[in-house]
């Protein structure tokens, strides 16, 4: 049978640490991005025990396949473990949505800053990382929606783990299918972690442009 992989959301942290503070744009923005990294501490937590359950998770699995059919005992208490693991990812994934949530929703302090600001090229700076850490957050949207798609089908080849109906050939199936979707979580990650990187980037040389206006 194909390995099936439980997948991964780890993904890349924004790095918004906060430069030496001069002018008054400068003071904004830097409250303003401490603000969001606050913001997404409950994001980060959640990657953490993702991670560790996933782990987890992928070990149960590999050990009820090598489960023969007549130990349907041991077979149920394993899936019954490998549901609950799915439950609490679900849980944590809920915890990480609601943390990006909160932190997109502070970026409206940005506006300020914007309509505050004397200098068009300070303005264009800013609104453009505000733009940026936007496409971020549209970016983890995508990979909250795929890690959706792979833990439904992640439950229905639990569900028929211990279904007595369930023939190889299905089970096989549905494994391919899992193993697919996670390919497309893994794209969906790598798109999120270049948007981060790209994010930071752009802040650093936001903070840059700054410095220079003193």
């Amino acid at each position: 049978m194909k390995k099936i992989v439980i997948g991964t959301v780890l993904s890349t942290s924004l790095l918004l640490s906060a430069c030496s503070i001069g002018t008054s744009a400068e003071q904004q923005l830097s409250d303003s991005l401490t603000k969001v990294y606050e913001e997404e501490q409950g994001y980060r937590d959640a990657q953490a025990k993702l991670a560790e359950l996933e782990k987890k998770e992928q070990l149960t699995f590999n050990q009820t396949m090598e489960l023969t059919q007549e130990q349907k005992e041991e077979v149920s208490v394993k899936v019954e473990e490998l549901k609950s693991s799915l439950s609490e990812r679900l849980t944590l994934l809920k915890e990480e949505n609601d943390s990006i949530e909160k932190a997109q929703e502070s970026l409206s302090s940005l506006d300020k800053i914007v309509e505050e600001a004397k200098d068009d090229q300070i303005k264009s700076s800013v609104s453009d990382l505000q733009e940026s850490m936007d496409a971020r957050y549209e970016s983890h949207d995508q990979v909250s929606a795929e890690y959706q798609k792979l833990t439904d089908l992640q439950s229905t080849l639990y569900e028929m783990l211990t279904n007595e109906e369930t023939q190889q050939a299905e089970l096989q199936e549905q494994v391919v299918k899992v193993n697919e979707q996670n390919e497309v979580v893994q794209s969906a990650i790598n798109a999120f972690n270049d948007a981060t990187k790209e994010l930071n980037e752009k802040k650093e040389s936001v903070y840059d442009s700054l410095q220079e206006e003193k």
